[in-house]
């Protein structure tokens, strides 16, 4: 899975992604490219590079900034320089991007043989940005470009002179061809330290923690930086969770509606996707463990376009979801309230199929938010809840476990803070009443 697959997950790495603070679009397209890391070694491998940019970040923020600067002049050139190493004879604009790159390369102590490439493209060593054919390049370019300046209108002269540009091209092509695959390599090294120096920044920015590697997941004050990005221009602050689950243990979450039970959900989803990607994550502490898949079900799966209800499409997006465990791998499956949109005796029975189906499956870590009462023997995690008679914020959003599977009736007395019609919340406190005497 590529980086580009999930910018638009409804989990909302969007946010991060967008103010990452990229110098250079060709980092952009790099970072877009990334491959999902399910390797455990790997992953601290990468996280070892971020802490070292982070320190840096921390120590010498001038440096930082300069680099940054730098890399602003920072251009694709992936197709010049693969041409080059296919045999192509390149133009004098293709020269500039080269010394261009290199030049910019050598500020950075980046790359190999810069001083070669830079002196083939910069033969009177004036190291300037700018490139055109020289006249120390031949005499006969200097003779024929003085002929032609004396007499503009002798096309046989014109002729010679582009003769011996084009060959000048080849031959300083030639030159550089041996660089080409090196060079290539240092542009893709150039967009990386881009994208680990943005990573770093906005680890500082946001207040962001590296993860360690283990064979369960345990996160310690998790937040969710878009939510709270908009929470705080409301004046209101996020407030951290802890959570953790394990493979081969089903995980519920219940608790009342805005109860942010979705929102730790699409948390959880993130916090995997950037672990898994390299990222700094938003937590306090966190323990992480690599999944071969992540199969993310959320949100109305209505579509018009194959003309399925909600409840269907919810059903198949989870059948393949199951399906993807089957074929074995490490899989990470979040649900978010399956059967929500059908009545609650199906639907509890869905839900608890699900569970028994999922059950005791040592590749698959399960974690479910539901409104539905339903035994399981895995972790069941409950909202902390509704925080009697305040004004402002009045709910705990906590998380903490239960032995209890019983769903928390929250929903009138949520009602009653939100100043709903009194009669209506009483009458449906009475029906309620009498239906569980």
């Amino acid at each position: 899975m590529k980086f580009r697959e999930i910018v638009e997950s409804p989990c909302g790495i969007r946010y991060l992604f967008d103010e990452l603070g990229l110098q250079s679009g060709y980092a952009r397209k790099v970072l877009l490219d990334w491959e999902m890391m399910t390797d455990a070694d790997r992953i601290d491998a990468a996280y070892a590079t971020l802490r070292g940019f982070y320190d840096l970040v921390l120590t010498d923020r001038r440096r930082v900034e300069d680099m940054r600067f730098r890399l602003q002049g920072l251009r694709d050139i992936s197709g010049t320089l693969t041409s080059l190493a296919e045999g192509a004879v390149l133009d004098e604009i293709e020269f500039f991007e080269i010394k261009h790159m290199a030049m910019l390369a050598e500020s950075l102590a980046m790359g190999k043989e810069l001083d070669t490439v830079i002196g083939i493209l910069d033969p009177d060593g004036l190291k300037i940005g700018t490139f055109y054919l020289y006249d120390s390049y031949s005499v006969e370019l200097r003779n024929l470009r003085a002929a032609v300046e004396m007499d503009p209108d002798d096309s046989v002269l014109q002729e010679q002179l582009a003769n011996e540009e084009d060959r000048l091209k080849k031959v300083i092509s030639d030159k550089l061809r041996p660089f080409a695959r090196g060079l290539l390599q240092t542009l893709q090294d150039m967009a990386e330290l881009d994208i680990s120096l943005a990573m770093a920044v906005q680890m500082h920015a946001e207040g962001l923690a590296i993860p360690t590697s283990g064979t369960e997941t345990t996160i310690v004050g998790m937040f969710h930086p878009g939510v709270r990005a908009i929470l705080k221009a409301k004046g209101r602050s996020f407030q951290p969770v802890d959570f953790s689950f394990r493979r081969g243990e089903p995980a519920t979450v219940i608790g009342a509606n805005m109860g942010g039970k979705t929102v730790a959900l699409k948390t959880l989803c993130m916090l995997q996707y950037l672990y898994q990607f390299g990222f700094a994550l938003p937590v306090e502490s966190a323990v992480m463990t690599p999944f071969d898949a992540i199969r993310f079900c959320i949100g109305d799966e209505q579509s018009e376009k194959t003309g399925l209800s909600s409840f269907a499409a919810e059903m198949q997006r989870i059948d393949q979801a199951v399906a993807v465990v089957e074929q074995g791998g490490r899989v990470l499956l979040l649900v978010d309230e399956p059967a929500r949109t059908t009545n609650p005796v199906e639907g509890t029975a869905l839900v608890a199929a699900l569970l028994e189906l999922l059950a005791d499956r040592p590749n698959l870590a399960l974690v479910m938010t539901t409104h539905y009462t339903v035994e399981h023997g895995g972790q069941c995690w409950r909202v902390q809840g509704l925080l009697p008679g305040t004004k402002g914020r009045t709910m705990d959003y906590r998380l903490v476990k239960t032995t209890s599977h019983e769903v928390p009736h929250e929903a009138l007395n949520i009602a009653r803070e939100l100043g709903i019609d009194p009669r209506w919340i009483e009458l449906a406190d009475t029906i309620m009443k009498r239906h569980y005497e």
